[in-house]
C-alpha cells in the first residue's frame, strides 16, 4: 500500500513535466519539427555553459565526480551525530547576558561556532550553477523561526556572520524573528502570500526554479521578495523547545546549502571529565551535508573546528576578522 501510495504521488508531482513533454512532443510529430530544433539549440548552449563555467582551481576530478555522481540532496545526505556537553558554553553565555542584557541562546552561540568553522573554506562556502562548483563571496547562515505554533517556518539569514559577534547576531535575529512571528515581515510575506492557493505539480517546478536562480545563479528577485542566497550556506534548526533530542533532518533540495545543523534538547546525563564521572547538560547535535560539495576529509577540517569551537567558546569571541581570517572574496583573489 505504502508503495503503491508513493508511485501514485510521483506521478502526481511529475504532472507538469509530463504535461509539458507530452504538448511538446505532439506539436513536433503532428505540426513540424521546431520543437527538436530549439531543444537541440537550447541543449548546446548548456553544454557550452558548463564548459565555459568550470573553475579549474575548485573543479577538480573529484569535484566534477561528485557533482555528476549526486543527485540533489534526496540521495547525498552525509549524516554526523554528537554529544555535546554545554556546561562552558552556559557559562559563556551567562557571562554575556550580564555584559550585554541581551538574551543570547545557545542557538545564537552554535550559529556563532558555525561561521567560525565555515570561514576561510571555500571548498564548502559556494553555490553549484551549470554543473560546477562556485565559491561563495560571502558567507551567511539562516536560523529557521517556527510561526503560529508550528504550521509554518520563516528563515532568518544573517549575512557576513563570521564578521559578527555574538551579541550582533542576537540583536539581528531578535529583530527579523520578531517581525516573521508578527507577520510584519514584507519579504516573508511575499514569498508566502500565494502558497496555499497553488497546486502542489506546479508548486514543485516554481520552487525548484527560485531556488536555482536565487541560490545556484546567485541572482535577486526584490519583486517576489528573493535575495540572492536567501538560506546562505548553512541552515540552523533547534528542535529542542518540540520535545526531540536527537533528530536527523534532511536538506530540503530548495535551499541549496551544503549544510544542515540541528540542535536536540537539553538532557542531564552522566559523563566521563577526566578521570571521573560527573552529571552533565548534554544537547546531541546533528550535522547534515551534501557530498556533491565536498569529500569527508575536507568536511573533517570544518566538523573538528565546530566542536572544539562548542567546547572551547572564548576561541569563537573573535570574528574573522579580528583573527585576519581571509574573507572568501579574498580567498578568490589568491
Amino acid at each position: 500500500q505504502r508503495r503503491v501510495h508513493g508511485i501514485f504521488n510521483n506521478l502526481r508531482m511529475n504532472a507538469f513535466y509530463g504535461i509539458g513533454l507530452v504538448t511538446a512532443l505532439l506539436y513536433w510529430i503532428c505540426i513540424d519539427a521546431t520543437f527538436l530544433k530549439m531543444y537541440f539549440f537550447i541543449f548546446v548552449a548548456y553544454i557550452l555553459l558548463t564548459q565555459l563555467g568550470t573553475y579549474s582551481k575548485y573543479n577538480n576530478k573529484r569535484k566534477k565526480c561528485n557533482i555528476a555522481a549526486w543527485n540533489p540532496p534526496n540521495s547525498s545526505a552525509v549524516f554526523v551525530s554528537f554529544e555535546w556537553d554545554t556546561t562552558r558554553a552556559q557559562e559563556f553565555l551567562e557571562k554575556k547576558r550580564a555584559e550585554s542584557n541581551l538574551p543570547v541562546t545557545l542557538t545564537h552561540f552554535v550559529g556563532l561556532a558555525a561561521s567560525r568553522a565555515l570561514a576561510n573554506q571555500p571548498d564548502l562556502n559556494g553555490r553549484l550553477s551549470f554543473g560546477n562548483y562556485i565559491p561563495k563571496d560571502t558567507l551567511g547562515i539562516s536560523f529557521l523561526v517556527s510561526l503560529d505554533n508550528g504550521k509554518d517556518l520563516g528563515a532568518c539569514t544573517v549575512e557576513k556572520i563570521d564578521e559578527k559577534s555574538i551579541e550582533e547576531i542576537c540583536q539581528e535575529l531578535t529583530s527579523t524573528s520578531k517581525k516573521i512571528r508578527s507577520h510584519t515581515d514584507k519579504q516573508h510575506a511575499q514569498r508566502t502570500g500565494a502558497l496555499g492557493f497553488i497546486p502542489t505539480f506546479i508548486l514543485e517546478p516554481i520552487m525548484f526554479i527560485m531556488g536555482y536562480i536565487t541560490s545556484n545563479l546567485g541572482i535577486s528577485l526584490p519583486m517576489l521578495g528573493f535575495k540572492k542566497y536567501p538560506f546562505g550556506t548553512c541552515v540552523i534548526t533547534s528542535v529542542g523547545m518540540l520535545g526531540y533530542e536527537h533528530v536527523f533532518v534532511p536538506l530540503p533540495p530548495y535551499t541549496n546549502v551544503p549544510l544542515l545543523i540541528t540542535v536536540g534538547g537539553t538532557k542531564r546525563k552522566p559523563i566521563a571529565v577526566g578521570d571521573e564521572v560527573k552529571i552533565r547538560d548534554v544537547i546531541n547535535v546533528t550535522l547534515t551535508l551534501d557530498h556533491r560539495y565536498t569529500d569527508g576529509a575536507r568536511a573533517m577540517e570544518v566538523y573538528r573546528k565546530f566542536v572544539d569551537g562548542l567546547h572551547d567558546p572564548e576561541s569563537c569571541v573573535k570574528s574573522a576578522r579580528e583573527q585576519e581570517i581571509k574573507s572568501p572574496a579574498q580567498i578568490q583573489a589568491a
